[in-house]
């Protein structure tokens, strides 16, 4: 059994609190949807070795799955009765993309830049010939759309569908497509 320190209680308080006041603010009429609130609030709760499970956080508060095959994508209805069902997209591969490593990222989210260097320092540690392409996916939306749906990762034409978080099988899925 683990016993919280008083650190990790102040932050689990925080966190909880934290959303709380995002849920109460999305209720609130917004001009950037016509003066009416948001239907519901959308997520990717992250899996991060040796910390609390994000997805668990999101569920005791409410968050429901948005597909039964990923535990990890998730919303919380701000509307009565809403059932968020996103729209179901493949990647396309495409002919450019063969060879290199291609990384998306949003700018607007704080932690992609983090995660962008992460995921290419842990892609030169196995493969450190493969070229990695950045692509940011406001300035270069073009590149992003043509390929239907894109994560974070693309090596060789093949989806990466770990988080770089999980190292072992991050790194596993880059090898064998590299070896594709």
């Amino acid at each position: 059994m683990h016993l919280c320190t008083r650190e990790e209680k102040s932050q689990k308080r925080n966190s909880r609190a934290l959303l709380r006041a995002l849920i109460d603010e999305m209720h609130r009429p917004k001009s950037y949807f016509n003066n009416e609130h948001p239907s519901a609030l959308v997520t990717w709760a992250f899996q991060v070795p040796g910390t609390y499970p994000q997805h668990e956080f999101y569920q005791k508060r409410g968050f429901k799955h948005m597909r039964g095959d990923d535990p990890f994508l998730l919303y919380y209805p701000l509307k009565e009765g809403y059932i968020y069902a996103p729209k179901s997209k493949k990647y396309i591969p495409q002919e450019e993309d063969k060879g290199k490593a291609l990384i998306f990222y949003d700018p607007s989210c704080p932690s992609c830049i983090y995660f962008t260097e992460k995921i290419k320092e842990s892609i030169r540690e196995i493969a450190p010939e493969i070229p990695i392409r950045v692509i940011n996916q406001f300035e270069e939306e073009e590149k992003v759309r043509k390929r239907g749906k894109v994560s974070f990762c693309i090596v060789n034409q093949r989806f990466i569908e770990p988080f770089f978080v999980d190292k072992e099988n991050f790194q596993k899925e880059v090898m064998e497509a590299v070896k594709t």
